[in-house]
């Protein structure tokens, strides 16, 4: 007998109920719960009422809604409801009395429309264990959890008067206005989450409107419902346990082995999440994230703007750590270096670089609050210096007149002044140098990493970008060396350089993304033309410059292999079209393109691969022979991958598949590599692995309209039609003026059974694009099976007229004719 307490797949309320409070405690099981049906304590033992103390003022924004009678807890004894606070998607909190002690708390209740959800049941639960678990005066302490009499769950905690930092933050006219208070709040919120990560427990959620600041200064963080438990080792090797004396965190799911979060679903308020929680990664969700989110509203009180603010799709900002404009407004918002130089830690979009926890956070908002106040003190200090100096100034002034030696002081005074002004003038000029040369070495840093980032890795750059403007900043007053304004300057133009290059880079892959992940007609043609006019906006036009002058340009340029690479994909692009029966030009003059390619990029493993690759009949043989000479780890991905690519030539294709298998594990994060194989899989027919590698496509490219459209047609073939249209339609909302993606959701929605709304679609791309062969096809497709034999069979011929102009064209469109013929004939033989 399987024991349903241990088995999450249960489909009911019970479930989640016993996992919470035990066994016997299901809808269905009989449950005597002490209090839930009899009298208060005070009643049972016949005592007066507490008596009530005088309620603490309401704050000018505090609300508390009278709830309607069918919206107030069912728990009639002990409690009295007063009145709604808020409604959220989960829960509902009540205002309540406590008639046995006679104080308010808040009672949070699961919502009558998740009361069948175990999954939502156990989240709420779990809300409750956690906040319960963590005893710090920064989390509002649970008093109680239990069971309405409808079996509905419930927990009761402190009910706080206060506002929340959103609100505290929103009433500043400007971002400098108290901000010494909003740093210290920020304090006490880093200190909580410090004891909520030493005791092994992440938010997840943290944000401003999640912070509550009482009438009397307390700071508490709330909701604690997307709240996670580590593991009791954490991360290995890095996290360990502040205080020896913590126990581990436990909830209804400890031990299980379902994490209750899906990898690839995103969790949390994206304004202030961190990249890898964005992007759905959730084994790399640890600290850190929490760390980035305390970054981000450490950004909002500098700058008055969280870090997303203003982005037109704040989960995809996220997920790419678009942060340039926040590390721009952070730049510019006139607050101590210390604070600006933490929240750019917090925020730094590669996690290992952050902060490793709350408690470094916490520890380094209090160095600068303490120096604060040591500044403040030490001014008093001198300003009370300075008055009885001035004092004893105009005491000697005094006797200086009396002794006649007015010239003699006032020259000395100013030569004293003179001096102290140079002084001060050489201590700015010092600190301003020191500061550019910190800077300088940073940025440096920082470019270097961002040089030898994959293709694509984009927080490198913006690390990059974001150091380099803060030098520039650093470097717009007058009083800096000029030597350091010397070196600055030469890295900034060195930076600028480094920049474009990395953006020729970027549009030259970006180009070939956009056409080769498409395979249709339209898509390579269109990328044919952006690679020549990429090219030529870089000074080498393919079309007017001699052949030789385009080799030396490459080989002489700084970027060799990009460029090598880049007129590579071009020709390639050149024969595609060519295979498709639409050669742009002729092949005589692509073998020439060829050879340019041996003299503009002579590096010598690049050149042996190219020389099998061009061979006329390579052998496998020869192809195991070059890739047990090469170090593979050594070898740019797009080498890697035209190296793969010979097996398919060689007629035993089988080795092309491992040697892409080693690839992918050397270049995990490149796109493009990670696709052809997905490709060559796909050409395979082995479609399930083809899908697990478009789905790390979608991972590195979201918005990759090409990928979700192969993906969707994967699914298809595979016969998992809902993903296939799903994918499907993602594709069209990315890229919703291109064709053969319509056509391809009409095919699955055909699939499906939906022939109406098939057949619509697919007139309106016939209409629209009447040479578009798979158009023609599926419309053939679904006319026959609406029954409409004539039209279907004239649709199938111009679609087999239309495909056979297309050496390369795979769909079995005579066979389709065919069977379309014979089911014509077969209704006439039945016609008198």
């Amino acid at each position: 007998m399987v024991d349903s307490l241990s088995s999450p797949d249960a489909d009911d309320l019970d479930w989640g109920l016993r996992a919470a409070f035990g066994p016997g405690s299901g809808l269905h099981e009989g449950l005597t719960e002490a209090g839930a049906g009899g009298e208060t304590v005070t009643a049972r033992l016949g005592l007066h009422p507490p008596r009530l103390l005088r309620d603490e003022p309401d704050l000018p924004d505090a609300r508390v809604h009278a709830a309607p009678l069918g919206a107030r807890p069912k728990r009639d004894a002990r409690y009295q409801v007063l009145g709604e606070i808020a409604r959220g998607g989960v829960g509902v909190v009540h205002k309540s009395r406590d008639i046995d002690l006679g104080r308010d708390v808040a009672m949070k209740v699961l919502q009558d429309t998740h009361a069948d959800d175990p999954a939502m049941v156990q989240r709420f639960v779990e809300e409750a264990q956690i906040a319960g678990q963590l005893q710090h005066p920064g989390i509002l302490p649970v008093y109680e959890l239990g069971l309405e009499d409808d079996r509905t769950p419930f927990f009761t905690m402190k009910l706080v008067k206060g506002r929340t930092l959103s609100a505290l933050l929103a009433e500043r006219p400007d971002p400098a206005a108290d901000r010494p208070r909003m740093l210290r709040t920020f304090e006490g919120v880093c200190q909580t989450v410090a004891y909520a990560h030493s005791r092994g427990v992440i938010h997840r959620d943290l944000k401003p409107s999640n912070v509550m600041v009482g009438a009397f200064g307390e700071v508490q963080v709330v909701d604690w419902g997307l709240a996670k438990v580590l593991d009791a080792s954490g991360t290995p090797g890095e996290r360990s346990r502040s205080n020896p004396f913590d126990t581990n965190i436990a909830t209804v799911r400890t031990g299980d082995d379902h994490s209750g979060s899906l990898v690839g679903s995103v969790m949390g308020t994206p304004a202030y999440m961190a990249p890898e929680q964005a992007r759905g990664e959730i084994d790399r969700v640890d600290e850190r994230a929490d760390v980035f989110a305390l970054g981000g509203m450490l950004c909002e009180i500098l700058t008055g703007h969280a870090p997303y603010a203003g982005a037109d799709d704040p989960v995809a900002s996220a997920a790419e750590t678009r942060l340039t404009p926040a590390l721009e407004r952070l730049a510019a918002c006139g607050a101590d270096e210390e604070l600006i130089t933490l929240t750019r830690a917090c925020l730094d979009p590669r996690p290992d670089e952050r902060p490793r926890h709350a408690k470094a956070v916490a520890d380094r908002m209090a160095t600068h609050l303490t120096s604060i106040d040591e500044r403040a003190r030490r001014m008093e200090v001198a300003a009370a210096e300075a008055r009885a100096k001035a004092t004893e100034e105009r005491r000697a002034r005094r006797l200086t007149v009396a002794l006649s030696c007015v010239v003699i002081v006032a020259l000395l005074a100013g030569i004293a002044a003179w001096l102290a002004a140079e002084t001060r003038r050489r201590e700015r000029i010092d600190t301003a140098t020191n500061r550019v040369e910190a800077q300088l070495n940073e940025a440096s840093q920082r470019l270097g990493e961002a040089q030898v980032a994959p293709l694509g890795a984009t927080d490198a750059w913006v690390a990059a970008r974001s150091a380099g403007a803060h030098l520039q900043q650093l470097l717009e007053p007058a009083e800096v060396s000029g030597g350091a304004r010397t070196r600055a300057a030469a890295f900034l133009a060195e930076l600028d350089q480094a920049d474009r290059d990395r953006q020729l880079i970027e549009t030259i892959e970006d180009v070939v993304i956009r056409g080769a992940t498409h395979q249709d007609r339209v898509s390579w043609v269109a990328m044919e033309q952006q690679l020549r006019a990429t090219f030529r906006d870089y000074g080498i036009d393919l079309d007017t410059l001699p052949r030789d002058v385009v080799a030396t340009r490459i080989r002489e340029s700084p970027l060799t292999r990009q460029l090598a690479d880049g007129l590579e994909l071009w020709i390639a692009t050149c024969f595609a079209l060519g295979g498709a029966g639409d050669a742009p030009r002729p092949p005589e003059e692509l073998f020439q393109w060829v050879s340019v390619l041996f003299e503009a990029d002579p590096e010598p493993v690049r050149t042996r691969v190219r020389e099998l690759l061009y061979s006329e009949a390579p052998t496998r043989e020869q192809v195991e022979t070059l890739v047990a000479s090469i170090d593979l780890a050594t070898l740019h991905p797009r080498t890697l991958s035209w190296l793969a690519s010979i097996y398919f030539r060689t007629g035993h294709p089988a080795p092309l598949f491992e040697l892409y298998g080693q690839a992918v594990l050397l270049h995990p994060g490149d796109f493009m590599l990670n696709f052809d194989f997905a490709f060559n899989l796909e050409f395979a027919e082995r479609w399930e692995e083809a899908i697990r590698y478009l789905l790390r496509c979608t991972g590195i490219r979201p918005r990759s309209a090409g990928v979700w459209r192969a993906l969707g047609n994967a699914y298809r073939e595979i016969g998992d039609l809902p993903a296939s249209r799903a994918a499907l339609e993602r594709a069209l909302t990315l890229r919703p003026d291109h064709r053969p993606i319509e056509v391809d959701l009409a095919y699955t929605r055909l699939e499906q059974g939906d022939i109406e709304i098939a057949t619509a679609m697919l007139q309106q791309a016939v209409a629209a694009e009447p040479d578009l062969a798979r158009a023609h096809c599926f419309l053939g497709l679904a006319l026959q099976r609406a029954g409409r034999l004539v039209e279907a069979l004239a649709e199938l011929e111009r679609c087999h007229e239309l495909g056979g102009r297309n050496p390369m064209w795979r769909e079995p469109s005579e066979e389709w004719m065919d069977a379309c013929r014979a089911e014509l004939e077969a209704l006439e033989s039945t016609r008198p």
